[in-house]
C-alpha cells in the first residue's frame, strides 16, 4: 500500500539569485513536478531559522522520487542549473506521516506561512507528542492560528540527496504571521517539549515578491 511522502528541500541561497531561483521554479520548475504526479509544490522564503528557502511537496509515494519519469524531468531541465547557481548548501529530507496522524488528500499544503520544526524524539516521546495533538494540542495550536498539522518522521532517503536533518518534524500551515513563540518547539506544553530534542526550525512565507514589502504582510 502506497505510503504518501512529505518531501523537504532545503537551500541557501543569496538574496540576489532568489528572483532568478522563485522565476524558474514557478515557471518550469513546479509545473515539471505536477505533470509527474506530486499533488503539491509549495516554496517559502526565511523570516526565521535555516535555510533561505524550504520548497516542500507531497506525493504519493517515495518510489516517485526514484521513477524513469522524475530522472528524465531533471535531466531534460536546462534551466535548473543558472537557477540554482546561488546556491551555496542545501539538505532534502524525505517523511512520512505518523500513523496516527496520516496524510489526508483533502489537506494538501495551501498556506501563505508554515512553521517546520524538526526534533529528535524516542518512540515514546514521539508517540506522547501524537496522543496530545489528537487529544487536545491541536485545538491548542489553532488558538494561535495554526492549520492543518503534520506530525511526520523521517522514510527513506532521496535517492541521491541524503538528508542532515532529525528524525522527526512538526509541520503547521499559517495564514497570517505565526507568533514568534510558535516557530519552534515553544507552543508546546513544557513537560512534553522536554522529552524532544530541537533541530533548527524555520518560519516561511510563500516566494512571493509580497513578503519583502512589510506592510502587505498579514
Amino acid at each position: 500500500m502506497p505510503d504518501p511522502i512529505f518531501y523537504v528541500a532545503e537551500l541557501a541561497i543569496a538574496d540576489a539569485a532568489i528572483p532568478a531561483f522563485s522565476a524558474w521554479y514557478a515557471s518550469r520548475h513546479a509545473p515539471d513536478l505536477f505533470l509527474l504526479g506530486f499533488h503539491s509544490c509549495t516554496s517559502y522564503r526565511a523570516i526565521e531559522g535555516a535555510m533561505d528557502v524550504v520548497d516542500m511537496y507531497e506525493a504519493d509515494d517515495w518510489s516517485i522520487l526514484a521513477s524513469d519519469g522524475y530522472r528524465a524531468m531533471k535531466a531534460r531541465d536546462v534551466y535548473a542549473k543558472e537557477a540554482l547557481q546561488g546556491r551555496t548548501d542545501f539538505t532534502h529530507t524525505v517523511y512520512v506521516h505518523h500513523a496516527k496522524h496520516p496524510a489526508r488528500r483533502e489537506a494538501r499544503l495551501d498556506a501563505d506561512f508554515v512553521t517546520l520544526a524538526r526534533f529528535d524524539a524516542t518512540e515514546e516521546a514521539e508517540a506522547a507528542l501524537a496522543d496530545w495533538l489528537g487529544a487536545d494540542g491541536a485545538a491548542q495550536l489553532g488558538a494561535l492560528g495554526a492549520q492543518r498539522i503534520r506530525l511526520l518522521r523521517r522514510g527513506r532517503d532521496h535517492p541521491t540527496l541524503p538528508s542532515r536533518r532529525a528524525r522527526c518534524a512538526l509541520v503547521a500551515e499559517w495564514q497570517g504571521e505565526p507568533p514568534p513563540h510558535a516557530r519552534g518547539l515553544g507552543a508546546l506544553p513544557p513537560a512534553l517539549a522536554a522529552l524532544l530534542k530541537p533541530d533548527v526550525h524555520f518560519c516561511g512565507a510563500r516566494l512571493y515578491p509580497w513578503p519583502d514589502e512589510v506592510s502587505l504582510r498579514r
